[in-house]
């Protein structure tokens, strides 16, 4: 049964730094495998290097503490530890 429950995610990027190309990909990434859990997932312009991303309000990933992109299926999984597994939306 799916959850009623909702979540938001919000990617944060710097745009002089052309984070762009990286926000899209993981947005894209968290679509496929979460959009029947989410509420919303926002991109945030920014500056100043950052690449943050945030589950609910609660930073997740952060490029400044970690000095790196999250790797492929990264956030996924730290979607998953905290929300549990993807249940499959109805017809699909």
């Amino acid at each position: 049964m799916l959850s009623d429950v909702r979540h938001s995610v919000e990617i944060e990027f710097c745009i002089p730094c052309d984070f762009r190309p990286q926000a899209l990909a993981l947005a894209k990434e968290l679509l496929d495998g979460w959009a029947h859990r989410l509420a919303e997932l926002r991109l945030v312009p920014s500056s100043g290097g950052r690449f943050e991303v945030s589950l609910d309000g609660a930073l997740i990933f952060s490029k400044a503490q970690l000095g790196r992109h999250p790797e492929p299926g990264e956030i996924d999984r730290a979607l998953e530890e905290r929300l549990g597994r993807p249940e499959t939306p109805l017809g699909g």
